[in-house]
């Protein structure tokens, strides 16, 4: 299914996501991948397309774009083209998630581990924590905040430490 929606939209063939479309989960496509030699790169994506969460059909366009954000164009489409596969019928909804990870740009999240000990923040590994949890509420907001609403975030969070 995956080569002829490949042909059928003019993809280039890919071995290493055909191969993906034949095992069942991440933990074969490891066995496989070691038994078969892959390279490094091939391993890993092997598995980052068969584990975790799949793309679903009904995404919104904020859905998609923190999936995109998680986990990588390239990923995204991998899990995206599996699932087409396997529910053709959404061909059109398919194609569009498809133009979206293929003309996506990850926004840079503008806060540094340097920001937030400015802003307070107690050195070592509360710094990454803290950022952390500023990018979720960045990201969950589609992007949307401004490095100003960023900063006034990031103090909010570490007044709650």
């Amino acid at each position: 299914k995956l080569a002829e929606l490949e042909a059928d939209n003019f993809l280039t063939p890919d071995s290493v996501l055909r191969l993906a479309a034949l095992l069942p989960d991440a933990d074969t496509a490891e066995l496989v991948a070691q038994r078969l030699r892959l390279s490094n790169a091939d391993r890993e994506r092997l598995q980052q397309a068969l584990a975790g969460e799949t793309i679903a059909a009904q995404l919104s366009a904020g859905q998609a774009r923190r999936l995109l954000y998680r986990l990588g164009a390239a990923c995204f489409r991998d899990k995206l083209l599996l699932q087409w596969a396997g529910a053709p019928e959404s061909a059109g909804v398919w194609r569009l998630l498809l133009e979206m990870a293929n003309s996506w740009r990850r926004p840079r999240f503008p806060l540094t581990g340097h920001d937030a000990m400015q802003a307070g923040a107690p050195e070592g590994p509360q710094v990454g924590r803290v950022l952390a949890a500023v990018e979720d509420w960045w990201v969950e907001g589609d992007f949307a905040a401004d490095e100003g609403a960023l900063r006034d975030r990031l103090k909010a969070v570490i007044g709650q430490i």
